[in-house]
C-alpha cells in the first residue's frame, strides 16, 4: 500500500515539474509611443525635434530623440513601462522659435499615442 501510494505521488510530482517547466516561458512585451506635434491650430509639423527623458538615477535611461515625419509623427520603442517627460522642439532661422511639453505613460503591450502642441 506505501509502495503504490509512493508510486503515485511520485508521478503527480513529475508531473507538476513538467507542468511548471512548460508553463514558465518568458514573454517578450513591447512598450512603444507614438507622438504628433501639432500647432494651435491642429496643423501636424514636420521636422521638428522629439526628445523623451526621464530624470531617475537609474543604469538605463530611457533618452529618445528623433525628427517628426510629413504628418508630424515620430515613433519610439522602449523596454520597461514608464512616465516621461515628451519635448517637442524647433528652432527656425530669423523666425520664431516653437517649444511645446506633455507627458506620456507607457502601457505594456501597447502603442500610447500622444499629440504634443507647440506654440
Amino acid at each position: 500500500m506505501k509502495r503504490r501510494l509512493f508510486s503515485i505521488l511520485g508521478f503527480v510530482l513529475a508531473t507538476f515539474f513538467i507542468v511548471t517547466l512548460m508553463d514558465s516561458c518568458e514573454v517578450d512585451h513591447f512598450y512603444e509611443a507614438e507622438i504628433t506635434v501639432v500647432n494651435a491650430y491642429g496643423e501636424p509639423k514636420p521636422g521638428f525635434t522629439v526628445t523623451t527623458t526621464v530624470d531617475v538615477d537609474a543604469d538605463y535611461e530611457p533618452y529618445r530623440e528623433g525628427v517628426t515625419n510629413d504628418i508630424g509623427k515620430v515613433s519610439f520603442s522602449y523596454n520597461n513601462v514608464a512616465i516621461l517627460k515628451v519635448q517637442a522642439d524647433s528652432i527656425v532661422e530669423g523666425g520664431n522659435d516653437y517649444h511645446g511639453e506633455a507627458l506620456i505613460v507607457l502601457e505594456e503591450d501597447k502603442i500610447v499615442p500622444i499629440t504634443v502642441v507647440v506654440y
